[in-house]
């Protein structure tokens, strides 16, 4: 009759954890009193628990917004490991730890960039306003969480010398900070629209406004000199001081003109810079995830809180970025971490059985 194949994938049973005993010989020096601890590759510095242990507790309370909790339930039911809420806590405070350095690679690399997208959001500390902010690249993401949402932030961050472009709304940290901005079109469209609903004179304004970006974009799908993309920039600006320049009474169309006045200088950067995009829609993107988590945990407890929170988020957002794998890549930071502490240790003394 023949034969009839189907393929069942299937995944093997949990694992019971591994239990490993590992008796480190001490030392200590006649003269001097120093101990010396003797080391194992395998072996943690701290704590009882291993690798995997850390990178899962991590990713289970990053990726999958499980709470504490329930991380050990998960753990006691695949694997018959008992750890509490706080063990599995203390284990992602721990993934936080050896990622830092990573996180401050990650500064670094945006600091250095052409074009940072910034955005930020509330959060709670300790019931307490606080602000997470996030700034992102192309292949670089950071989330900062921080009591402050002024300049000094970005000036913090990006450092005071930062010399690339700003992408953002209209928030008033940003021209404090630099004077090298590109505002977001899709804000004051946005808001445009909303103007003229509750008002009849915003409605030609949001016609002309719309009309002003999207002739930009079908221009800038040419491939235009530096002098050409220099003369669109005039002529686009003198469309824009033309709807400054109506008169309209008060209230929400009124105050719409204002922003776009305020904003005049910024508006059209992406027209003179092809790197530069005209929305900061990658920066609200970027914080989707940390506003999902703060619907989920309420409020960070503590600056322990705060540096857990926005070293593991930057580290995950920033792995997916560059299509590694995030479970892999905790593994790694985690090991290095524990490779790098035996570095700085006084070695072992080795001796015979």
């Amino acid at each position: 009759m023949g034969v009839s194949p189907r393929l069942v994938e299937e995944i093997p049973d949990p694992q019971p954890p591994e239990v490993t005993q590992y008796n480190r010989h001490r030392y200590q020096c006649d003269s001097c009193g120093t101990e010396t601890v003797a080391t194992h590759p395998d072996c943690p510095d701290e704590g009882q628990f291993g690798v995997n242990v850390i990178a899962q507790s991590a990713l289970s309370r990053y990726d999958h917004r499980l709470p504490y909790r329930k991380i050990a339930d998960r753990f006691e039911q695949l694997h018959g490991l008992e750890l509490s809420g706080a063990s599995a806590w203390h284990a992602t405070e721990r993934a936080a730890r050896a990622g830092r350095c990573e996180y401050e690679q990650i500064r670094q690399e945006i600091q250095d960039a052409d074009v940072v997208h910034i955005d930020e959001t509330g959060i709670k500390r300790d019931g307490e306003q606080a602000w997470i902010w996030t700034f992102r690249t192309a292949q670089h993401t950071l989330y900062a969480v921080r009591e402050s949402r002024g300049s000094d932030v970005p000036a913090e961050v990006l450092g005071e010398d930062f010399a690339g472009t700003v992408v953002c709304d209209g928030w008033t940290a940003y021209p404090a900070f630099s004077s090298n901005l590109q505002r977001c079109w899709a804000h004051i469209l946005r808001e445009a629209e909303d103007a003229a609903e509750k008002q009849a004179e915003g409605e030609p304004i949001y016609h002309a406004l719309r009309q002003v970006y999207v002739a930009l974009q079908v221009r800038l799908e040419s491939d235009l000199t530096v002098r050409e993309r220099a003369n669109l920039q005039r002529v686009a600006r003198r469309e824009l001081e033309s709807l400054i320049e109506r008169s309209v009474p008060d209230g929400p169309v009124a105050t719409l003109l204002g922003k776009i006045e305020g904003g005049l200088d910024h508006w059209l950067t992406f027209v003179g810079e092809p790197a530069v995009s005209p929305t900061n829609n990658a920066a609200e993107n970027a914080l989707r995830e940390p506003v999902v988590l703060r619907k989920i945990i309420g409020t960070l407890r503590n600056d322990r809180g705060m540096f857990v929170h926005e070293t593991v988020l930057s580290l995950l957002a920033t792995w997916r970025q560059q299509g590694r794998n995030p479970y892999e890549e905790l593994r790694r930071v985690v090991s290095s971490n524990e490779m790098i502490s035996r570095a700085h240790a006084v070695p072992a003394v080795e001796t015979p059985e």
